[in-house]
């Protein structure tokens, strides 16, 4: 960069002045300190001018060392100290700052740029009582400067001292009138002095300022909430509505007021006002709702959305967002089968919409539509090939309406998709025993089984299917009676895994430790299973009690999942296996 000599030179000449000026200040309130030379004052002030242009340029170090040396010709020369104090601080070296910018204050102390870094500095280094005392000093000699009083009150903040934070902000209110940011931050400070009184007091002047603006009841209607004056803050609220009875967000306020007091019905009630205006924006009014209702929610609150969601969808009826809302609000409660048709709806009109579907797939599911189930699984994988879950769903979809191939080869691919999810891979291998087994590839079912084992050793369905199907083919008895016994441990009160373990049992002729297994399957909700009764009566049979077993079967015959046998059993009052 190229200067201009002429221009440095007058500048060279300024600051002879200035130090002059400078010198002769410090002459009356100092003892006389020792006398420059001609050539010394000339020295120092173009030492100090080719700091500055070093400073300008963003050679701090060479400008620091310019300044330091005028200071060593010169000690005295406050804005020499200054410029070498705020280079020091730039250079991460605050305490030595720190002490260049004490010497400038104190060689010229009217001076209130330097007085006003000198607090900065004193601030960075913690020297708070330095830091506060430096703007007091600096507001005592210029009272109406709204900036350092800002500063000054700033610094009693910082500091904690509220009581003088406040004072400050009352000067400033006499200078520019009653401010809502003064008044906000004053009555923060009266609840940090534990004086919310006081802080009610700002508030009403500041609606003494302008009585029809509602936000200024808003605003004490907040912080009298928040500070446990109730009756004050009703007050306020029931204001905003007499001022403004048509705005949305005062009932929103109390909703949130009611709420926090766990006054629910009077929240719910308030905000079903807000929302069935027309005014507050869509976008506002869910963001509300997923606000208040987010998380693990009880029943009640469930239906409470739900009936929030209503009101969208009447106040903003056509509207593809409140109808998406309101169906998942549906969902959430449990209306399978009045949200599938907006499902429905939703997919056909958007069909990228993963989410929309796969709650689709789980209303099929819930709703026991196995047939629905399939089909629209199938239809998801045409959009979402790479995700597993549909595969799944195709899979149970097909396997509960008996097509066991398609079943099969829906489980097989969809369980490459599967990605850090080993309990969805689980799932898919345990659904791949299941199907093999229907289509009487037991090896392929075994070793589907054995592969859930392995990512899951305590997965007690499996272990319960897996031992089941061994003892209905009587393989590997002992293996199967071990993971029955291991179902059992996971699962002590399953009366499926009960009345696995007593089969198994029975399948190794040990019938007195299957009666003792099958009565605690019994009476542990077996009483109402078929398979439980009929297991129960063949025991009996082989125990030489041939009447019990007789009215076991019968109670079998009234429930519906029981065995091809069952009926020759009965007839001819013998066992049939």
């Amino acid at each position: 960069m190229k200067f201009n000599i002429t221009i440095t030179l007058i500048l060279i000449a300024f600051l002879l002045s200035f130090s002059a000026t400078s010198q002769n200040s410090r002459e009356k309130r100092k003892q006389k300190p020792k006398e420059l030379t001609e050539k010394q004052r000339y020295e120092v002030a173009d030492l100090f001018a080719r700091g500055l242009i070093k400073k300008e340029t963003g050679n701090l170090k060479e400008a620091l060392e310019l300044f330091e040396n005028a200071i060593e010709i010169n000690p005295n020369d406050a804005a020499a100290n200054y410029e070498a104090a705020r280079i020091l601080t730039a250079l991460g070296r605050s305490d030595e700052g720190l002490a260049k910018s004490k010497k400038a204050t104190l060689i010229d102390s009217e001076n209130i740029w330097y007085k006003a870094y000198y607090a900065k500095i004193s601030r960075i280094n913690e020297n708070y009582d330095d830091y506060v005392k430096a703007y007091e000093e600096i507001v005592a000699n210029n009272p109406y400067d709204l900036n350092f009083l800002y500063e000054l009150a700033f610094a009693y903040q910082f500091t904690g001292d509220y009581e003088n934070a406040i004072s400050t902000y009352d000067k400033i209110e006499d200078i520019i009138g009653v401010n809502e940011r003064i008044i906000t931050q004053k009555t923060d400070f009266y609840t940090k002095l534990n004086n919310p009184e006081k802080g009610v007091e700002e508030y009403e002047k500041l609606i003494t300022s302008n009585p029809d603006d509602p936000r200024y009841y808003a605003l004490m209607a907040e912080y009298c909430s928040k500070n446990g004056m109730d009756d004050k803050a009703i007050r306020a609220y029931e204001k905003i509505v007499e001022i403004n009875p048509d705005d949305p967000y005062v009932h929103i306020s109390l909703a949130d007021y009611y709420a926090k007091k766990g006054e629910n019905d009077k929240s719910v009630a308030e905000l079903k006002q807000g929302l069935s205006n027309p005014a507050l924006d869509l976008k506002t009014k869910i963001n509300l709702l997923v606000g208040y209702y987010q998380g693990e929610l009880s029943s009640e609150q469930k239906r409470h959305a739900l009936e929030l969601s209503e009101i969208l969808m009447e106040v903003h009826e056509g509207d593809p967002i409140a109808t998406s809302f309101y169906a998942s609000m549906l969902y959430e409660n449990g209306e399978y089968e009045k949200v599938r048709p907006l499902f429905r709806d939703i997919v056909k009109s958007g069909k990228a919409n993963y989410v929309v579907w796969e709650q689709l797939l789980f209303c099929d599911l819930y709703l026991d539509d196995h047939t629905a189930l399939a089909d629209e699984s199938e239809e998801c994988i045409d959009y979402f090939p790479n995700y597993p879950l549909p595969y799944f769903f195709a899979g149970v979809g097909n396997y509960q309406i008996k097509d066991y191939v398609k079943a099969k080869a829906f489980f097989e691919s969809g369980k490459e998709f599967v990605v850090n999810n080993n309990a969805l891979l689980e799932q898919f291998y345990s659904s791949i025993g299941d199907t093999y087994n229907e289509l009487e590839n037991y090896e392929a079912s075994y070793s589907a089984y054995d592969k859930v084992l392995k990512l899951n050793p305590a997965n007690s369905v499996v272990l319960n299917n897996y031992s089941y199907y061994l003892s209905l083919r009587n393989h590997h008895l002992d293996k199967a009676k071990q993971m029955a016994a291991k179902s059992i441990e996971i699962d002590p009160y399953n009366s499926n895994n009960l009345d696995t373990y007593a089969w198994v049992l029975y399948k190794l002729k040990d019938y007195s430790g299957a009666l003792e297994w099958i009565e605690k399957a019994y009476n542990n909700s077996g009483s109402s299973s078929g398979v439980v009764l009929e297991h129960y009566g063949d025991i009996l049979f082989k125990l030489n009690k041939e009447t019990e077993a007789l009215k076991y079967w019968m109670q079998a015959r009234e429930k519906s999942d029981y065995s091809d046998l069952l009926d020759k059993k009965i007839k001819d009052k013998t066992l049939y296996e």
